[in-house]
């Protein structure tokens, strides 16, 4: 079937699915063995190691968001495979605590210039933590613990916030590719795959 892009629509209160999120994230980068560090992801600029960073990086802003800092363009830092996973369940419990009610109110400028009610940036991060936790458990051979709830929340989230001028709008595929076509009766999770941009059956 020929992919579609609806436009988005309002966010929903999403704050327990995206500590859900946090714990998937931690469950899947727990399970990466370190001789795959190097190995390559669905994000061309990203390989395994990179894409933890990446994701560990992506958390703790969302955290610093919902505690009221702007966030700034700079680089994500390394991150110890190792100290990956409780650096996730860290970063979870606090975004449990920060994402307030009056947080979800407030708006924040991003560093790319535009800004963001609390509820879309919740919406924003759960469907980014999602998204990489897919592309980690894919890029190390791994099925993806999560359940169609998380899954459904995940594409609600992202058909919420992302716009259609934000595909491809830095190059081909970033910051998100093209929507992918999958079946009609395609699963939950690969349905959010697709809209995200990757192909479901991508394998290293």
């Amino acid at each position: 079937m020929e992919a579609t892009s609806p436009a988005p629509s309002r966010s929903a209160d999403r704050r327990d699915a995206l500590v859900r999120a946090f714990e998937l994230a931690a469950t899947v980068t727990d399970r990466v063995r370190p001789d795959q560090r190097g190995g390559p992801t669905p994000c061309p600029a990203f390989d395994v190691a990179a894409l933890v960073a990446h994701l560990v990086g992506a958390a703790w802003r969302s955290v610093d968001i919902a505690r009221g800092v702007a966030p700034t363009g700079e680089e994500f830092p390394h991150v110890l495979l190792a100290d990956a996973p409780d650096e996730l369940r860290r970063a979870g419990a606090d975004a449990a605590s920060a994402w307030t009610d009056d947080r979800l109110e407030a708006t924040t400028t991003m560093p790319w210039g535009e800004t963001y009610q609390g509820t879309t940036l919740v919406d924003m991060y759960l469907s980014e933590l999602v998204a990489h936790a897919w592309d980690l458990a894919a890029a190390t051979g791994q099925d993806l613990p999560i359940d169609d709830d998380l899954a459904a929340e995940a594409l609600a989230a992202a058909r919420s916030m992302l716009r259609p001028e934000y595909r491809d709008m830095l190059g081909v595929g970033s910051p998100f590719g093209a929507e992918q076509p999958v079946a009609d009766d395609a699963a939950t999770l690969d349905r959010f795959v697709a809209f995200m941009g990757r192909r479901p059956a991508w394998r290293p």
